[in-house]
């Protein structure tokens, strides 16, 4: 078990190192270059290279490379050039929220999925099986800024009769400071409904349609004619017998949505409005913020291959034969 740790934790450090190269040559040969955010046609070229020269932009792509290879291992992640506030500062205000937005949606995609998947391979060929394979394929077949849209028009002041969640935001700016404990809270879960549900319905159609085909395979093994033959209740059979083996792969399906999970919050918090790391990679992008986009990409980067590291691990304490692949 040491040793299959040992090699994936060597195999994420390699892909981290992969993500922040790529990450660092596609920003700085992208067209357009951080001066831009200055908009000022009458700047000198003096001025110009002493900006350039205080973010160390001046040297060659080689020289600015090791440079940020250097600093990644120190983790100084430098200021930011639009916002002229260290990058940490603002990775430390903002990553929670991303964090608290990509797990609970994480979270009401997996149980909604395996509910949904469940009942749908119970019910199997019937209108219900019908409807909710129709309605999985439909839902995965949505865009997530398209849907994050259809719920602002629908549930957040489109339609007057039901403009009943807020269209944006984390909490409300006016009003949140005067609220009691538990105003707070329901504050906070109001404004959290329409990105999780966003970010979670999708993912949600894909897994349950991964855990119907499962549990349908699972329950026509001969260990589940056995039970059946024993007279235990097709519930017992289902839940206790089927249900244990059928989730196994789930543990697979986790790491895999992780990836999808926060990119999705970078389109999301972008539709919504979430003070996250999504919506301040995006501004980063356009301004041509070097540092403060580099650095949250590869926080991005880092989340995504420790969820799949832990899934990884996972994968191999249930199943044994996993570490000697």
């Amino acid at each position: 078990m040491r040793t299959f740790i040992l090699r994936r934790l060597l195999v994420s450090a390699v892909t981290l190192f992969g993500l922040l190269t790529i990450n660092f040559f596609i920003i700085h040969l992208a067209p357009g270059g951080p001066l831009e955010i200055f908009d000022n046609p009458d700047m000198s070229a003096e001025v110009r290279k002493l900006i350039l020269k205080s973010y160390g932009l001046d040297q060659p792509l080689p020289i600015q490379y090791w440079s940020y290879l250097k600093s990644m291992c120190r983790l100084e992640f430098g200021y930011s050039i639009a916002k002229k506030r260290p990058v940490a500062d603002e990775i430390l205000d903002t990553l929670p929220n991303t964090i608290q937005l990509s797990m609970l949606a994480l979270s009401l995609e997996l149980s909604l999925g395996i509910i949904i998947g469940i009942v749908a391979a119970v019910r199997q060929d019937s209108h219900l099986d019908k409807t909710l394979r129709l309605s999985s394929l439909t839902l995965y077949s949505i865009p997530e800024f398209y849907l994050g849209l259809l719920f602002l028009l629908l549930f957040a002041g489109g339609v007057g009769a039901l403009a009943w969640l807020p269209p944006s935001g984390m909490v409300d700016l006016v009003a949140y400071d005067s609220m009691g404990f538990f105003e707070k809270l329901a504050d906070r879960i109001l404004h959290l409904i329409l990105p999780c549900m966003t970010i979670a319905l999708g993912g949600a159609a894909s897994i349950s349609r991964y855990m119907r085909g499962q549990l349908l395979e699972v329950i026509r093994q001969d260990y589940i004619r056995t039970a059946r033959a024993k007279g235990l209740s097709e519930r017992a059979v289902i839940f206790k017998h089927g249900l244990r083996n059928a989730l196994m792969p789930i543990i697979t399906i986790i790491g895999l949505s992780l990836p999808v999970v926060f990119s999705g919050t970078v389109i999301v918090e972008n539709v919504f409005g979430w003070p996250g790391m999504g919506r301040v990679a995006v501004d980063a992008a356009f301004q041509r913020d070097y540092p403060i986009f580099l650095a949250v990409n590869l926080m991005f980067g880092a989340l995504v291959v420790a969820g799949n590291l832990l899934a990884d691990i996972l994968y191999a304490v249930v199943d044994p034969r996993v570490r000697l692949s």
